[in-house]
């Protein structure tokens, strides 16, 4: 009575493994998740690029003065650790980047209907071997399951990726992009603005040149930076965080789920050998 009650249970479960395969309830939110993710990394990319390229023009202009026979300086080369920062806060982003549009292929990849035809065929084979009480062969268990866990671990590690961002980290990124974009935004529109009264370098040289201060314009400067810097730092952490180490952190939990399954003693098939 025992086993035909198991027997059942696992009928059971093999039906709704059917209905899941072939309905695919985590695909289509998966990847409404991972298109709004995408979306973010590629406005935050922007803004990196476009702050990287206002830093290449302030660095550039110098200011001429007397001192003896004279001499110029750069006061933009205070910026230089902070376009230095930038450069590599890109990269942080294109690498975000491809990691949204990687799980957007392998969210299709495993929704195909190629990978849920072979899913149904291996777990009809299985529910068969159960109801003609034979075992199945080891290699049946382990195909079936893996596949199974392969093709729901990526939309669901989206899922739990983005419901993550959204509890936790969705205030701290919009407040860091509001400021990185403000500043971005400032520091191009000036930028603009001089290039039509005769070009970006000759009137930052001209700004600069109305105070022989040139310690406080440095210090102007690094202040700026350090602003940013922070907004950065945290746009950073929320993108690696969402892309990088949740997603690991996910991968491990259905390898360990993987191994549950695998270590239990279903009807019709072998005890596992240890």
């Amino acid at each position: 009575m025992e086993s035909k009650q198991r027997k059942a249970a696992l009928l059971t479960v093999f039906a709704l493994v059917l209905a899941l395969v072939w309905w695919r309830p985590l695909q289509a939110t998966a990847q409404r998740s991972v298109e709004s993710g995408l979306q973010r990394a590629l406005v935050t990319f922007a803004s990196a690029r476009a702050l990287n390229g206002v830093l290449s023009v302030a660095k550039s202009a110098s200011v001429s003065f007397q001192i003896g026979a004279g001499a110029s300086v750069q006061p933009g080369a205070a910026l230089d650790p902070l376009d230095d920062l930038v450069e590599q806060f890109s990269t942080v982003m294109l690498v975000a980047t491809l990691s949204f549009a990687m799980q957007q292929v392998l969210i299709s990849v495993f929704s195909a209907w190629p990978l849920a035809v072979v899913l149904s065929a291996l777990f009809l084979a299985w529910a068969v071997l159960v109801l003609r009480e034979r075992r199945a062969p080891p290699w049946l268990a382990r195909l079936s399951v893996g596949l199974l866990v392969l093709s729901l671990s990526v939309p669901a590690a989206s899922l739990a990726s983005e419901l993550t961002y959204s509890l936790l980290m969705a205030r701290d990124y919009a407040a860091a992009q509001q400021q990185v974009s403000l500043s971005t935004s400032a520091a191009s529109e000036a930028q603009t603005a001089a290039q039509a009264d005769g070009g970006a370098l000759d009137k930052l040289r001209q700004l600069w040149s109305q105070t022989q201060d040139i310690g406080q314009q440095v210090q102007a400067l690094q202040a700026k930076a350090s602003g940013i810097v922070s907004h950065l730092i945290t746009l950073a952490a929320v993108f690696l965080i969402q892309t990088v180490v949740l997603p690991l952190l996910f991968f491990w939990g259905m390898m360990r789920l993987y191994r549950l399954l695998l270590g239990r003693t279903w009807p019709g098939r072998a005890p596992a050998v240890r």
